[in-house]
């Protein structure tokens, strides 16, 4: 059974560097097709010749994370879906076992914490990083991990089922948290797995405000719907997400 796994993307020195072991990783599953969808005024990656199958859409806005994932979703025929950051991988095994849960459910998330790295052990082989002992975020606080955040995987019908990723969130966070939302209030099967992921180093970012919060204006609106009136949202841009000439 194929398996397309999405990443979006836009371009920073310590980004590429993290997007290297991340493919370099997705490289051990034989039965993986990547799509990499870079978003940007003009694309700064197309002469890497990265393994993954390259998408470039146009934007001088701040980075649409479910824009990227919705341009990939309009474009597999394969019956799961992966969306994936540029800077998380996990243990292979545990990452398999999660996808065979997608036999039972239409969602898994496949880890319940995250163990963010530093710069050193960012630079560890793979099979190291499950010998750190340190715990990870939700393991040893009450920072629950978001069922959609990071890694999540799609029965890619399902997905189509709920018109993908809500694109008004544009910068930094709230898609994830309304896609959880969108799941749960729809009645899809869902299962979070009790495994880890681990988050490559990187310099952190300033969220542009004026954005951030929009974001999250947005989000309490559309948290406050029942049942009936998502699905009408979720009916309203069926046909209008993943469109390459969103901003052109």
């Amino acid at each position: 059974m194929r398996i397309t796994y999405v990443i979006g993307y836009r371009h920073k020195i310590d980004r590429i560097i993290n997007l290297r072991k991340v493919l370099e990783w997705l490289s051990g599953f034989s039965n993986m097709d990547i799509i990499l969808v870079e978003q940007d005024t003009h694309s700064k990656i197309s002469h890497f010749n990265l393994p993954a199958n390259h998408i470039f859409i146009k934007s001088d806005r701040p980075y649409n994370r479910s824009w990227a994932f919705n341009v990939a979703l309009k474009r597999t025929s394969n019956p799961i879906i992966v969306f994936g950051d540029s800077d998380l991988i996990m243990d292979p095994e545990e990452f398999v076992k999660s996808i065979n849960e997608l036999n039972n459910y239409d969602v898994v998330s496949p880890y319940s914490s995250v163990l963010d790295l530093t710069a050193e052990e960012s630079n560890y082989p793979f099979n190291m990083l499950p010998k750190i002992s340190r715990p990870g975020r939700g393991e040893t606080d009450n920072q629950k991990i978001n069922l959609c955040g990071g890694i999540v995987m799609f029965r890619t019908d399902a997905a189509n089922r709920i018109s993908g990723w809500n694109e008004d969130f544009v910068g930094w966070g709230g898609e994830d948290n309304f896609q959880t939302f969108k799941v749960q209030k729809l009645g899809l099967t869902w299962r979070e797995m009790p495994f880890k992921c681990f988050h490559f180093w990187h310099q952190r970012e300033k969220s542009d405000m004026v954005f951030y919060e929009r974001t999250m204006q947005i989000l309490q609106q559309l948290a406050t719907l029942d049942k009936d009136k998502i699905q009408s949202h979720v009916n309203a841009t069926a046909g209008k997400i993943g469109m390459k000439n969103k901003y052109a």
